[in-house]
């Protein structure tokens, strides 16, 4: 059976003379980048609980970016645990949005644990074509971990498993080949499983125009 996924057009962006990175500070961090819903179907207090974990690693940053409704949750999250290695900003436009992800190293996502359907985030894709590693969260046998991980365009573990998480947000801290392997890798998943050509291919096998 043949699955039809969200597709995206192969068009990355560079970065502009405008410095994301460095208007917030974070010229020699590594940062764990999340944009999207902050929302209680991502159970971003999950991420929340990784910056907690790694508060003591001085060059990763986490920089989220979105609205919903856990923007207060995780607000006073930072505050209580003095989390100066997270920073909370409003939604941007899609161009900004696009440019910040060009800017920055890694691409993040969260799903609830007790989700019962095999969410797809829509930012995924971007990541993809900013050919970012991925590092996430998803509810139990969801197939998106089968599909990143045989796909070596980064690591997904199952909402709750903390140690797991934390070990995978470790190792791509401090080996930049290996952020920068995955990254390729994650381009290539967008090539073979994700582009607009892949798509194109899947409504023709399953309307029977093609072998």
């Amino acid at each position: 059976m043949d699955f039809l996924y969200n597709w995206a057009a192969n068009e990355p962006v560079v970065g502009d003379s405008y410095s994301h990175r460095k208007s917030l500070g974070l010229e020699n961090k590594v940062v764990y980048f999340y944009g999207g819903n902050i929302g209680h179907a991502q159970d971003m207090i999950n991420i929340v609980r990784l910056a907690i974990a790694m508060h003591d690693q001085i060059s990763a940053h986490f920089v989220l970016v979105g609205a919903g409704d856990e923007v207060e949750l995780v607000r006073s999250a930072i505050a209580e645990h003095n989390l100066s290695n997270m920073t909370l900003l409003p939604p941007v436009n899609q161009d900004v949005f696009k440019h910040m992800l060009a800017e920055f190293d890694i691409g993040l996502f969260s799903l609830h644990h007790d989700h019962t359907t095999h969410n797809f985030p829509g930012k995924l894709l971007g990541y993809m074509v900013q050919e970012k590693p991925i590092l996430g969260s998803v509810n139990p046998n969801n197939d998106l971990q089968d599909l990143i991980e045989q796909a070596n365009a980064g690591f997904v573990t199952v909402n709750g498993d903390d140690k797991a998480l934390l070990a995978n947000a470790l190792r791509l801290l401090h080996d930049e080949s290996l952020r920068l392997d995955m990254g390729a890798k994650s381009k290539q998943l967008l090539q073979d499983v994700f582009s607009v050509q892949a798509a194109a291919d899947g409504i023709l096998r399953a309307s029977g125009l093609v072998g």
